[in-house]
């Protein structure tokens, strides 16, 4: 039987991610597959919150799913991703199964929908536990699904309530508490706040941020199209642009010495409303082999929609691709 004062652990070590030449393309049919997201590289370290900005399909979801190793046959994901010295890609089930949750937890977007309708809070998160090993008794899984409900600011009453019972922001709560259970070094959130209005969104993010800096998640990897939101929790900020990383810098020189054209409209207009889909939004074709913002962009020249400008670093910790800049 568990000791009543079954804790939380806070994390002491790990989080660091290394992501290589990352191709990830869907199966279409026919044999066709159609790119996602094309040599995504980055790296993360511990205790890091990085952030991945872009509009509908720039391919931020696609990376956190290649991130998890959830891009499966047909479906094709090459490249390395690279954790405690392991590629993700190239993981066993077995493997898989310990790095997910363990080592790595991913709330995904409408996550809060996802809570079994007619089982209480607490049945939906003591299976969880259970499930997961994180102790072996029902009793110790009552007693660390309370805490953890305590931990992200819910009381002891939500453990017996109905999913129904509760508002957007207090399901986001459960949703947060529940990957925690496993103590994960990296906790990855794709558009977190989703549906929640504006003073449910702080809130819940602010409870996230407060959980970072105490050390129960050892880094963050937020995907948002919401540059306010990248803006309010995290260090630094990649750019992604029809599956392209266009440029990575930490967040105060995104905003304010963004280099990239596309960034700077996007972030100028995002800052104005962030509800609201960039003006020039390249959501028509694209050059088949140069850069997607070409058609767009007031500074293009020719070789822009012939070639791909490569990803270079123009200054400490800030990458752009673009011609402008060299390469």
């Amino acid at each position: 039987m568990a000791s009543d004062n079954l804790e939380i652990t806070s994390i002491k070590e790990g989080g660091s991610l290394s992501v290589k030449d990352l191709d990830v393309s869907y199966f279409m049919g026919s044999k066709n597959l159609l790119p996602a997201c094309k040599n995504v590289q980055f790296d993360t370290k511990y205790g890091e919150s990085v952030g991945i900005l872009g509009e509908s399909g720039a391919g931020k979801s696609t990376v956190a799913y290649a991130v998890m190793g959830l891009i499966e046959p047909p479906n094709v994901a090459t490249g390395q991703i690279i954790y405690g010295g392991k590629n993700v890609l190239a993981m066993s089930q077995q493997e898989l199964r310990h790095f997910r949750w363990n080592e790595v937890a991913m709330i995904f977007q409408a996550a809060m929908n996802s809570l079994d309708p007619i089982a209480t809070v607490g049945k939906n998160m003591d299976e969880l536990i259970l499930d997961k090993g994180v102790v072996h008794s029902k009793h110790e899984a009552r007693q660390l699904s309370i805490k953890l409900l305590t931990t992200v600011d819910l009381s002891e009453e939500v453990y017996k309530m109905y999913p129904f019972e509760l508002s957007g922001g207090m399901k986001q709560r459960v949703i947060i508490s529940m990957a925690l259970a496993t103590n994960p070094k990296i906790l990855i959130l794709d558009e977190p706040t989703t549906a929640l209005d504006t003073i449910t969104q702080f809130s819940v993010l602010s409870t996230i941020k407060s959980l970072k800096s105490e050390g129960r998640v050892g880094g963050l990897l937020l995907i948002s199209h919401d540059i306010s939101v990248q803006a309010f929790m995290v260090d630094r900020i990649m750019i992604m642009l029809k599956g392209l990383v266009v440029e990575d810098a930490p967040v105060k020189v995104v905003m304010e010495n963004a280099k990239h054209p596309y960034t700077q409209v996007l972030t100028e207009k995002l800052k104005i409303d962030s509800s609201k889909k960039s003006a020039a939004s390249p959501t028509a074709a694209s050059p088949m082999n140069g850069c997607p913002f070409a058609n767009y962009c007031p500074y293009a020249m020719s070789r822009c929609w012939d070639e791909v400008p490569p990803l270079i670093t123009i200054a400490d910790k800030h990458r752009v691709a673009c011609f402008l800049f060299g390469g």
